[in-house]
């Protein structure tokens, strides 16, 4: 996500839905790209926010797994 944010301030009038429909190729298939395909978003703000709440789940799920192990 870092590099495609990097890379798409770069691009100078960069269409969302050609972005969107880039972005969604090249991630692994997953929970978060299944969200993505059931509903766009509508700007890369909302985009920025989508990720981190993925993020924030995936650091949860690691951790209780991580917990459990430990128990």
């Amino acid at each position: 996500m870092e590099c495609f944010g990097k890379i798409s301030l770069n691009i100078s009038n960069l269409n969302l839905e050609v972005a969107m429909h880039y972005l969604v190729i090249v991630l692994k298939p997953g929970s978060f790209v299944d969200s993505l395909c059931k509903k766009l978003v509508s700007n890369l703000e909302e985009l920025r926010t989508r990720v981190t709440k993925f993020m924030q789940m995936e650091e949860l799920k690691e951790f209780r797994s991580t917990t459990r192990s430990d128990t």
